[in-house]
Parts: structure tokens; C-alpha cells; sequence
């Protein structure tokens, strides 16, 4: 989702003065913190070192009797009367010897005191926590009482509360953070006017170019901005007016153009009297295999390399009325093209309109029926001419001869049943093609489909020991018609085996999602060469007629298995590389129920 200029610029404004002001408040109040307690811990210090002196520790620590500790009680408690610290005397095992607050009988042991653990090991040790004694937070700070040689033989230790320097930090912190809100307050509002000034121009600018898109070009843009943002008002300004004198140009070959083509379909050239394109469509364009938009202007000859459009083209400037022809375009595929020319005359000048239709597919309809037709005759001529053949031989006496009419009878038979084998797969084309409504379907076991289908075919690769291999892959059902997937998959599968070498694989993958089945049935045969690819689904069409007639077969299964898929919504393939096989693959789709 967009966000306009101010509500991109005004969070991003206030985040980096909110960041600002909380990093200044954090660090002034470290600054502050810090300052504070280093100078209480520099008091205390200097208050225990006064008092260490005063006490003469030393010779405290040493002598370690009754007595001088009675004295050194004594001498701490007079001393530190009028000052609010709290003072301890601690032997080095951490027994408290003297304390001012506290009986030494009753305080614990502080040999795990942070602070003269530190004390010990550095000469002095500081540590701030809530004291057990107070329940306030304290600073300790405590002094290592050192002999001659060095060691340490004791430790003075004070406390000071600091809940007044933590009172005094929170109430700097507070002032800090009300300053710095004041501030964000004090500046969102300028901000704001400041965004404010440069998106109104600019929400006024997109209001017009939205007016220039609708085709609004008379629209201005008046407006008090900034100079870059009035700079691109007034270019927006000269593209409106530059548009509006290009597009009132170019209106009037627009509506000639809108004459002849609002009802043309098919190619459209315009040629003018000097057989120059001055116009073409995009069929046009697509039959010739050129750019419709780069060949205005060039000449007939040079744009289409066509010797029969340019006489055409001649033919209609100096005979002038309708003129028709046909032509064929020599490309891939091989394109049928029937031309109608008219010549225009319009605003004192001549042209020829020539409107081109594609009749390829009607050609190639003429080629099938025709092929068809021969196909036809010569598959029923040969089985008829057989029978007869050898029926009269059996009239003339081979019927004397129980050997030889036992084998002609068998002949005949063979002949026979291969004329009905036609005829069958003829009405089942016919019934298929016939079909006016959808076939009933359901959703039926794919594998049980499939197994019928391997186990029609078993005895001929059984023969040729050719293993048939099944793999599925995806959901167990797909909405078809069973019986015609089968005798789809049965064609496949026969042509398969039939056209692999001995001792090879057959393989039948099955596919399901929710919207497509797919088969794939693939050998290791002989392949397919290219150029009989798109035609191995035409009625009795043979990559090689003399083997596939040695190998059987009626020439019509392909055919039967195109309408099969065609019957289904679907569609048949064909992937084949010579010397390595064939894949033959059935897609249907697969229509989701509502229930």
C-alpha cells in the first residue's frame, strides 16, 4: 500500500529527533551518575584514609588484643559521631572487629564482601548495593591496612548512602526528558508546515498528470512552490500542449485508419499510388513474417519480397476496380494466401487496399479429405482385391485341393477380419466426431484403467518380450470416461509394442493434480523423423508404409486417440528422436466438483 509524502517524511522526522533526545538524556544522565559517584566515592576515601590515620590501625592490627580493640571501639564511635557514615574494621579472615553501627558479635562474616575481596588483592575495593543493615542503597569503600613488608592486616571500611545522589540523578533525568520533549513538541509543527509546503504542489502536479492520462490535455498547473517543483510543473505543461498538437495531428490518418480496419479481421495493407506501404495491420504483418510498424514507407517489392503482390499491386493502379488473386508464401509452415484488391481514392490521392486471407487451413483440409479419400480406398482395395483374388482361385478348382483351399480359406479369413478392423475404427471415428454434447465421465481408478489396457497388449509383447512397465505418480482417480481412456491407452501401447525392437521396455507414466492427467507412453523404437511428426495423427497416415503394413494395424489408431483426447477437452503429443524412441503423451483436465 502507497503512503503519501508526509506520512513517509513526518515519522522518519520525529524517530530521529525521539533518538536524538534519548541518547542525550542516556548519556547526560551517565555523565551526571558518574560525576556523582565518583565524587562520593572520592569523600569516602578521603574520610577513611582520616580515619584509618586517626585510629592508628597499624598498630591496631598488630597488637590484636582486647584492649587496643576496646579502645579502637571506643575511638571509631567518638570520632564518627557527628558524620553519617558507617564504619567497620575488618580483620583479613573478614571478622568484623569493630563497627559503628552494629555489635561485631552479631556481624557476619565479610570475607565475601565484593569490596574487600577487592581491597585485599588491589589496596582498595568499592562496591555499591542495599545495604542489610539500612535497606538503602549504599557505597562501600574499603581500605587495605598493609605492615612493613607489605601485607595486608586489615581493612577499614565505610558506607555512605546514596539516595540522595540517585534522588538528584532521577530528578536531572526528568528534566532532561521534559526538555527534550518540549523540544519534539516545539519542532513537529514547523516540520510538518515545511512537508506540508512541498506536497500540496506536488499532490497538485499528480492531480494533473492523473487529468493527462485521462486525456485532459488542455489542463495548466498553476502553482506557488519551490523552483525545482515549479520547474517540473511547467515541463509538465509543455508535454500537455506538445501532446495535444501531436495527437490533433495524427487524429485525422487515425480515423482513415479506424474506416478501413473497424470491421477487417484479416490482413490489411494500404498501398499508395506509388505501390508504397502506407499502412499495415498486425495480421498482415504476421503472414508475411515482418514488423508492421518498421515497413511503412518501404515499397511492396523491398517490404514483402512478394513478385505476386507487387503485379497485383500494378495490376489494380493501372486497371483500377477489383482485382483477386492467390499466392504462396514459401516459409515454415507453408502459408495459402487469397488476396482481394480495391483501389481508394481519398482526400486527391489513389491507393490499393489489399485484404489478405489466411487459407492455409482450408487447403490443408482439402489435402486430408483428398488423402483420405485415397487412403481409403487404397486400405479397402487391398484386403477386397485379396479375397476376390483368391475366391476365384478357389471357383477355377483349388476347392479339389484341401490343402491349398485350407490355406486360402485362412487368407481370406486374415483379409477379412482386417476389413472389419477398418471398418471398426472408421464408425469409431465417425461416433467420435459425432459426438455433439461432453461424454459422460466420473472419477474412476487410474491403475485399474491402465492395467486393462497392459493386459490387451500382453500377448504381442509377450511375443517380442517386450516388458510393459506402469509407474503413477499423484492422486489414484481422474474424472474421464473409462472406456474410451482404455482403448486410447490400448492404441498407444499396441503402437508402442509394435514399433520396438526386441527385448525392450515399454514405459506408461500416469500423472494426476487437481488439474491435469497426463499419460506418457514411451518406447526405445525407431523414432519418428521430423518431418512426419505432425502428421502421424491423420487418418492412415504411415511414417514408412511398407513396414507398417508388414507390422499391421489399420492406420487409423493415432486418429482415434486424437479424438479421444479431443472428446475430452484435452490433447495428444508426440516427442520422438530418430534411433531412440518416442514418447506419445495424453493431457485431460481435470474439472474440480462443487460438492
Amino acid at each position: 500500500m502507497r503512503r503519501s509524502l508526509i506520512y513517509q517524511m513526518l515519522p522518519v522526522y520525529l524517530f530521529a529527533i525521539l533518538l536524538v533526545v534519548g541518547l542525550l538524556t542516556i548519556a547526560s544522565t551517565r555523565v551526571i551518575t558518574s560525576t556523582f559517584y565518583a565524587e562520593k566515592e572520592i569523600e569516602l576515601r578521603t574520610t577513611t584514609r582520616l580515619i584509618s590515620n586517626a585510629l592508628d590501625l597499624p598498630s591496631v592490627f598488630t597488637a590484636a588484643g582486647e584492649n587496643e580493640l576496646n579502645d579502637t571501639r571506643a575511638a571509631l564511635t567518638h570520632l564518627v559521631a557527628d558524620v553519617p557514615l558507617r564504619i567497620s574494621v575488618i580483620s583479613p579472615s573478614g571478622d568484623v572487629l569493630a563497627d559503628t553501627h552494629i555489635s561485631p558479635l552479631l556481624a557476619e562474616n565479610h570475607a565475601t564482601r565484593p569490596e574487600v575481596v577487592e581491597a585485599l588483592t588491589e589496596g582498595v575495593g568499592t562496591h555499591t548495593r542495599v545495604s542489610s543493615s539500612t535497606s538503602a542503597n549504599s557505597l562501600y569503600l574499603a581500605l587495605a591496612v598493609f605492615d612493613d613488608n607489605q601485607e595486608p592486616i586489615g581493612i577499614v571500611r565505610s558506607a555512605a548512602s546514596v539516595a540522595g545522589i540517585d534522588r538528584r540523578i532521577r530528578e536531572a533525568f526528568t528534566a532532561i526528558l521534559f526538555a527534550g520533549l518540549l523540544i519534539i513538541a516545539g519542532t513537529t509543527l514547523p516540520t510538518f508546515v515545511v512537508i506540508k509546503r512541498i506536497y500540496s504542489p506536488l499532490v497538485r502536479i499528480q492531480e494533473a498528470a492523473d487529468r493527462y492520462a485521462r486525456g485532459d490535455l488542455n489542463y495548466r498547473i498553476e502553482l506557488r512552490a519551490p523552483e525545482e517543483i515549479q520547474s517540473i510543473a511547467g515541463t509538465l505543461n509543455s508535454m500537455a500542449a506538445q501532446l495535444a498538437d501531436t495527437i490533433s495531428g495524427i487524429t485525422a490518418q487515425r480515423n482513415e485508419l479506424e474506416v478501413i480496419l473497424s470491421s477487417m479481421v484479416e490482413g490489411v495493407i494500404v498501398v499508395d499510388e506509388n505501390r508504397r506501404i502506407s499502412s499495415m495491420n498486425r495480421a498482415a504483418g504476421v503472414l508475411f513474417r515482418v514488423n508492421h510498424d518498421t515497413v511503412i514507407g518501404k515499397s511492396v517489392i523491398e517490404a514483402l519480397r512478394n513478385v505476386e503482390i507487387d503485379e497485383l499491386v500494378a495490376r489494380a493502379v493501372e486497371q483500377g476496380g477489383a482485382q483477386e488473386a492467390g499466392f504462396v508464401i514459401y516459409d515454415s509452415p507453408l502459408t495459402h494466401v487469397q488476396v482481394h484488391a480495391t483501389t481508394l481514392n481519398y482526400e486527391g490521392s489513389a491507393g490499393v487496399l489489399l485484404v489478405l486471407n489466411d487459407i492455409s487451413k482450408m487447403k490443408q483440409l482439402e489435402n486430408i479429405r483428398r488423402d483420405f479419400i485415397a487412403n481409403v480406398s487404397h486400405e479397402l482395395r487391398t484386403p477386397i482385391t485379396s479375397i476376390l483374388g483368391f475366391v476365384e482361385t478357389l471357383r477355377d478348382g483349388a476347392l479339389q485341393e484341401p490343402a491349398a483351399a485350407e490355406r486360402f480359406i485362412e487368407i481370406i479369413h486374415g483379409q477379412s477380419v482386417r476389413l472389419n478392423l477398418i471398418i471398426e475404427d472408421l464408425l469409431s471415428l465417425s461416433r467420435l466426431e459425432s459426438l455433439n454434447s461432453e461424454i459422460p465421465t466420473e472419477m474412476y481408478r487410474l491403475d485399474q484403467i491402465v492395467n486393462k489396457a497392459i493386459q490387451a497388449c500382453e500377448h504381442e509383447a509377450g511375443r517380442k518380450e517386450i516388458y510393459i512397465q506402469h509407474s503413477h505418480h499423484g492422486m489414484p482417480t481422474a474424472r474421464v470416461n473409462p472406456a474410451l481412456l482404455e482403448q486410447a491407452l490400448v492404441n498407444l501401447i499396441n503402437n508402442a509394442v509394435k514399433y520396438s525392437p526386441r527385448v525392450s521396455e515399454v514405459e506408461v507414466t500416469t500423472r494426476v493434480s487437481n488439474s491435469l492427467l497426463q499419460i506418457d507412453v514411451t518406447d526405445h523404437g525407431e523414432g519418428i523423423p521430423r518431418k512426419d511428426i505432425e502428421r502421424v495423427f491423420e487418418r492412415f497416415y504411415r511414417v514408412d508404409r511398407a513396414r507398417s503394413r508388414n507390422i499391421g494395424g489399420t492406420g487409423l489408431g493415432l486418429a482415434i486417440v486424437k479424438h479421444i483426447a479431443m472428446a475430452h477437452g484435452g490433447e495428444v503429443t508426440v516427442m520422438s528422436t530418430e534411433g531412440q524412441g518416442s514418447t506419445f503423451t495424453l493431457r485431460i483436465p481435470q474439472v474440480q466438483s462443487l460438492s
